[in-house]
């Protein structure tokens, strides 16, 4: 416990427990139905108004502070992030979500000691308590599912939801109202039946206008549900994501609130009445323009519901919406009104700008009084109501009332950079602003940071790629990679209005190309910052890519290499699974892979070293956690059965696995879905271990190695997650979008989830990518095909192995002819062929039958699929052909292939520098289940004519290779390989 007072002070309080006052919560009593109706929020008060208790955010504390006299508070440190509070119905239990850590906290509220923490699913974010059940509702943001814990702190409800639950109210009448904060939606259940029955599911509207400066787009970042005092009517505080054009900071993301008709039975949006920028919210400021805000957070009614106010979080300022003018239902609308759109009456009548903490989040009203939690200065402000009039204006009291945090634990650059990424307010900074006019922040795209909810951003664009393909920022220097803060302040520029982009403030305009010395300090200063936030355990560290590491220590930063057990000592009970492991293309796809080690340096001397990380995570991440040179290890690229590793293990020396060895697969805890990009958590350390397990002594080995035989369930279980068998554990390196841009390059897990493969409901027609690519034998697939995963263990009914079969057999062929067989004949299940010659034109039509991915994927804009036709007249004379690569293995022009071909912004063809992709210039793969048909207009001849056609493949372009062999020169030839053929007789 964090003690913020003198002794005597803390004499009072403990004096004031020792009284056993019981505090009462806020909620009305709940034994039967609730006398009116609540919502989740992180500022709570006491029934009796005694007190305030605050979950304070990244200050990662909760405290309880006296209302009559602020210096009584208690405040104890709870973990990292602290986001909702609420309290039993009788005062004897306090809930609090701690959201970065997975738990839900129960206290004493008298004393603030910890009862339970009950672990939770990831990102559990609002509590709220149902007096009729006697349990506290939690939304699990990240997991889709609402839980409900009883006093005690059992688990006693699960309920799966639709996508990211995130705010909670509950009606007088018992009904539970959770947004879906990513998606745009409301769902209500029903608290009176025991089954909890999902009552209705509302999508907010979605409006578009073809001026992209028009209040419009998809609803987005519910945090919060404001219910009426009479229970007519949530209104849900919101922003609109405005994603079909390029971004442009006054036409990208605009603040809006939703009103919902809470008639039971009847439930439905009031798509008239929702508040918008320019309509309902437009007041005019002395430069004669409308006053932008942005980020609404928080909403509360008055108690006469004559008021609703709402904290804009970015912007900094309260907005208050005035409802004592609305007509009531049924009443004859007046002949000026006749004819106009409804409003729903109710019109923002104040913007109280420049509130003064630091990101206005938590709101609570009690009469005239209220109170604002704020984020980022971690204090709170006491604000006049004013009032029901309307002309009433709510004015600042005191600020701060009271500090909720005692010892911040970020240092000052990190709370600025943490700040900044939040903010939209102008006026801090007028001369360096990092927003123009207040219109977004970072955070009004970036949720909480860098998380899961980047997946939310991808599928939100909705431009043709052949048109823009950027789904984030455009015009980025290195990609964030290097020069790092100069890209921070182009992106703050470009994208949202700040550092000078809109200078009619008096901003100075900051070129961000310009040398550090040249720049303000001020605007230095802010990237630095920035990236310091960016970089945070939880965010992006490595930034480039989201691979995390997770540590017991939040300032460490590096895996000791030693750490890293070499998968050789796997091999002792799992021998079979480490000959396929050892030999195959997951294993030596690092330094081995001579085609990655050319684009990585393509890479870093385009974008700067920094970049490497991106492509590093996954093709060599032990390397990139350890904080060793990206490269300089040996190339083992002809290596058979691991011949160097082993020798390194039997020595006693440390040499980390390349590619992605047994730990590091088989250590990632945890795994998020942003579209791709190594989202992994690994925890090498936070498991059960035997004596002896990992010791460097072989007699100690042997005994660490009886304990594991003689109890393998521990071990087991160390190592194995559910999500293995996922598909989205694959999407994770198999899926890739450009850094920064956000353009997606590889999106192996969309063509397969919208394939006829993706079948869960009927297993006997699923596949999923390990029913295809970890099996041993490629003819069997959609079998059970059993094995041994451990030496002298059971045999197991359907045997996951580890040869990680896929199209790059030259490589592997290189060291196992067997793997090199078994990708070849995975190939060739892949695509059949036919053909047919109508009036003097050839139909080839190739189907995609096998693979549940488009044909090619992965790397489709290098993998070359093409059909190669030769057609000899009657005499045996060649008259054409098409598709015949030249004695240097080059390729006509004219071939007919099956590939993406990347463009830059200008449309020219970025060739190696894939990552830069802004548009797409051409697709012409296969897609999952469909086909594609290719004709050739033959010339006149006499038949009958002999046609061979053949679907050809080679892993890569013959001028790659001839970049590549340069600087590989012992690279063999990677071979043309035939995958299908048809030679058949036409008459003329």
């Amino acid at each position: 416990m964090i003690d913020r007072f003198s002794n005597a002070m803390r004499a009072v309080v403990l004096g004031l427990a020792a009284l056993s006052v019981t505090t009462l919560p806020s909620q009305a009593a709940q034994t039967g139905d609730t006398a009116k109706p609540i919502s989740s929020s992180s500022i709570v008060q006491s029934a009796d108004k005694q007190f305030l208790f605050t979950a304070n955010f990244d200050g990662g504390s909760l405290t309880r502070t006296a209302i009559a006299d602020p210096k009584l508070q208690q405040e104890v440190s709870l973990g990292r992030d602290l986001r909702r509070v609420a309290l039993s119905d009788d005062g004897s239990v306090l809930a609090v979500t701690s959201y970065l850590d997975k738990q839900v906290l129960l206290l004493d509220p008298d004393s603030l000691e910890l009862q339970q923490r009950v672990a939770t699913g990831r990102r559990p974010f609002a509590v709220i308590y149902d007096g009729h059940n006697r349990w506290f509702w939690v939304t699990e943001f990240e997991e889709a599912k609402l839980i409900a814990i009883d006093h005690d702190g059992a688990i006693v409800k699960q309920l799966e939801t639709a996508e990211t639950p995130r705010g909670l109210a509950i009606t007088a009448d018992q009904r539970l109202l959770v947004t879906h904060a990513m998606t745009g939606q409301l769902s209500i259940y029903d608290l009176k039946a025991e089954s909890l029955p999902l009552l209705k599911r509302i999508d907010l509207a979605v409006k578009q206008d073809p001026d992209q400066f028009v209040s419009q787009g998809l609803p987005r970042l519910l945090d919060d549900i404001a219910i009426s005092p009479d229970g007519s009517e949530a209104w849900l505080p919101h922003v609109l994501w405005n994603f079909d054009h390029p971004f442009q900071f006054q036409s990208t993301v605009f603040p809006a609130v939703s009103v919902i008709d809470l008639t039971p039975g009847a439930e439905q949006e009031r798509i008239d009445n929702r508040k918008e920028l320019f309509r309902q919210i437009n007041i005019i400021d002395n430069a004669n323009r409308t006053r932008i805000v942005s980020n609404p957070a928080d909403a509360e009614f008055s108690a006469d519901g004559k008021k609703l106010f709402v904290t804009l979080a970015a912007s900094e300022d309260l907005m208050v919406v005035d409802l004592s003018r609305r007509a009531k239902k049924n009443k004859k609308r007046s002949k000026r009104r006749k004819g106009k759109q409804s409003q729903g009456g109710a019109q923002v009548t104040q913007i109280l700008r420049h509130l003064p903490g630091d990101n206005p989040r938590g709101l609570l009203v009690d009469e005239r009084t209220l109170y604002v939690q704020n984020a980022m200065s971690q204090d709170v402000t006491s604000l006049d109501a004013g009032g029901s009039s309307s002309f009433a204006r709510v004015k600042l009291d005191t600020h701060p009332l009271f500090r909720t945090v005692a010892k911040d634990p970020y240092d000052r650059n990190l709370r600025n950079g943490t700040r900044l990424f939040h903010s939209a307010n102008t006026s801090e900074s007028p001369q360096t602003p990092i927003a123009g006019d207040f219109w977004m922040s970072c955070s009004s795209c970036h949720l909480d940071g860098f998380n899961f909810t980047n997946r939310f951003l991808v599928e939100g664009h909705f431009q043709d790629k052949k048109d823009n393909a950027v789904s984030g920022h455009a015009n980025l220097k290195t990609m964030l990679a290097s020069a790092t803060e100069s890209d921070l302040m182009r992106l703050i520029r470009d994208t949202q209005g700040g550092l000078g982009h809109d200078d009619r403030d008096g901003a100075i305009d900051i070129d961000p190309d310009a040398k550090a010395d040249d720049l303000p300090e001020q605007a230095v200063l802010m990237a630095k910052q920035l990236k310091r936030f960016i970089m945070r355990p939880h965010n992006l560290p490595y930034l480039s890519t989201w691979l995390r590491v997770n540590f017991d220590n939040p300032n460490r930063k590096l895996v000791h290499p030693k750490e890293w057990t070499s998968s050789v000592a796997c091999s002792r009970c799992h021998s079979d699974l480490f000959d396929q492991w050892v030999d195959s293309n997951h294993r030596l796809m690092g330094e081995s892979n001579p085609y990655y080690r050319v684009m990585e340096d393509v890479a870093a001397a385009a974008e700067g070293e920094g970049f490497r990380r991106w492509c590093v995570a996954c093709h060599s991440p032990q390397r990139l956690t350890a904080g060793l040179p990206f490269r300089g290890e040996e190339n083992h690229m002809f290596e058979k059965g691991g011949t160097s590793i082993k020798l390194a293990y039997e020595q006693g020396k440390t040499d980390l696995d390349e590619g992605t060895g047994c730990l590091f697969c088989h250590r990632i805890t945890e795994m998020e879905d942003p579209g791709g990009n190594a989202p992994y958590t690994v925890d090498l350390k936070n498991r059960e271990q035997y004596v002896f397990e990992e010791s460097s002594i072989e007699a100690a080995r042997w005994l660490g190695d009886k304990q594991i035989n003689a109890k393998p369930e521990v071990h087991a279980e160390s190592y194995l997650q559910p999500f293995y068998k996922d598909e989205r554990y694959c999407k994770g390196c198999h899926n890739e979008f450009a850094p920064g841009s956000g353009a997606l390059i590889v999106d192996t897990w969309g063509e397969w989830a919208e394939s006829s493969f993706n079948n869960p409901d009927d297993p006997s027609k699923h596949r999923g990518c390990i029913d295809c690519h970890l099996v041993g034998d490629i003819s069997k697939i959609g079998q059970k095909q059993p094995g041994l995963a451990t030496d002298g263990g059971a045999i197991q009914e359907n045997l996951v192995t580890h040869q990680f079969t896929g199209a790059n057999h030259h490589l592997v062929g290189l060291r196992n002819k067997e793997q090199e067989r078994m990708s070849l004949e995975l190939l060739r299940t892949s695509a059949e062929i036919e053909q047919q010659l109508v009036d003097g034109v050839l139909e080839v039509v190739v189907h995609n039958r096998g693979a549940g991915h488009a044909l090619p994927t992965g790397v489709a804009d290098f993998r070359q699929f093409w059909l190669e036709v030769r057609v000899s007249d009657a005499e045996g004379n060649e008259i054409y052909r098409s598709g015949v690569a030249d004695d240097k293995g080059n390729l006509p022009d004219d071939s007919r292939l099956f590939m993406k071909v990347f463009g830059d912004a200008e449309g020219n063809p970025v060739k190696l520098h894939f990552w830069r992709f802004e548009k797409m210039l051409s697709d012409t793969r296969i897609p999952a289940d469909g086909s594609r048909t290719e004709r050739f207009e033959l010339p006149d001849a006499k038949g009958p004519l002999t046609i061979r056609t053949r679907l050809l493949y080679r892993i890569y372009p013959q001028w790659v290779t001839d970049a590549v062999r340069q600087k590989v020169p012992d690279l063999p030839e990677p071979p043309i390989v035939e995958l299908n053929r048809l030679e058949e007789r036409f008459d003329g």
